[in-house]
């Protein structure tokens, strides 16, 4: 027995390996996809972005389809306001909030607004005891006027 034979002796049996696994820190997510679609492999378990094709952590994917749930309901909300907005829109009111912001304005507080034709003061009040007539009735007296 020489002497490279007798210091294998002295060696476990049984040797455990340290190179089956290796951990890798440091690098980026492989699917960096702005709105990814997903396709989910049931027998093995994975998602996969259609996209890029890089395989997804499936806890990872699922978060990010409730946030995008989320966003999709907060932004039909706003899209259901501003339905709710144009069908409230009459041309009229907006004619009736310009009045409304002018008369309240600090720089015209306890003014009178005048009549656009004579010129004359009157108080706003008065418009609710006025009669109302059709839009083609008024342009045919405001023609007659002006003859």
């Amino acid at each position: 027995m020489n002497c490279s034979d007798k210091n294998l002796g002295d060696l476990p049996q049984k040797i455990v390996r340290y190179d089956t696994l290796r951990i890798e820190y440091g690098k980026s997510k492989m699917c960096d996809c702005h709105d990814p679609h997903y396709e989910i492999d049931y027998q093995n378990r994975l998602v996969y972005c259609q996209d890029c094709g890089a395989v997804v952590d499936p806890l990872e994917a699922l978060i990010r389809i409730a946030r995008d749930t989320e966003r999709w309901s907060e932004y039909t909300e706003q899209l259901l306001e501003h339905r709710r907005q144009i069908a409230d829109y009459h041309p009229r009111r907006v004619v009736l909030k310009k009045i409304e912001h002018q008369y309240i304005g600090a720089d015209r507080n306890g003014l009178e607004p005048t009549c656009p034709h004579c010129r004359l003061p009157f108080q706003l009040e008065e418009l609710l005891n006025v009669s109302w007539v059709n839009p083609e009735f008024a342009s045919k007296l405001k023609g007659e006027s002006k003859e």
